[in-house]
């Protein structure tokens, strides 16, 4: 499972999920907004929010109650990320690695080790990943990354690289590290909530 574990930090790390200092000069509210910007907008209201200090501890900003945690943007160019509840623990251990000042390539082989010993759970197949980033929050893309170790972009229909902007990929077919890329073009504020059930 080293290729999963591996993507899996990097992907936190370019997320700014180890940050170690609150977003200078933005409000509770503003960082909250910016951090669940990544989700469709109709799953923004029930996420958690969190960010980390410079000792690399969680701080929430808003309880949630639908199992994706998200955390704002603090570095130099913009980068929020949401995710499923299953990868918690690896981002608190990950933010205070960060906060040690170690670089990823240690990050990434302690992270291994505490898999390895069990001081960390994996998250679940299909756990997904909800990320927007860019140079600036304006020029901002979002990018789904579904996690499905070991199984193959052919048994899936799937290439096994991208072809174009908006379609779907495998990346790591067949490895541990396997994960679907899901681009998406629209704007998260385009997607409305689902019609409620019928009577």
């Amino acid at each position: 499972m080293k290729g999963l574990l591996t993507m899996a930090a990097a992907v936190a790390l370019t997320a700014s999920f180890a940050s170690t200092a609150m977003a200078q000069g933005m409000s509770k509210d503003d960082q909250i907004k910016q951090a669940t910007s990544a989700l469709p907008a109709a799953m923004r209201a029930g996420a958690m929010v969190v960010s980390y200090d410079a000792k690399g501890m969680p701080m929430v900003l808003r309880q949630g109650t639908n199992n994706i945690f998200c955390t704002p943007s603090t570095g130099d160019t913009f980068a929020v990320s949401c995710r499923g509840m299953g990868l918690k623990a690896a981002s608190d251990f990950t933010a205070m690695e960060k906060a040690a000042g170690k670089d990823a390539k240690t990050i990434t082989a302690d992270t291994d080790a505490a898999y390895a010993s069990g001081k960390l759970t994996r998250a679940p197949a299909g756990t997904t990943i909800y990320t927007r980033g860019g140079k600036t929050e304006a020029e901002a893309r979002s990018m789904w990354v579904v996690l499905m170790p070991n199984v193959k972009g052919e048994d899936m229909g799937l290439p096994t690289m991208r072809v174009n902007a908006s379609s779907p990929w495998m990346m790591r077919s067949g490895t541990p590290g396997a994960h679907i890329m899901m681009p998406q073009t629209a704007s998260m504020d385009d997607m409305p909530p689902p019609p409620p059930p019928k009577m």
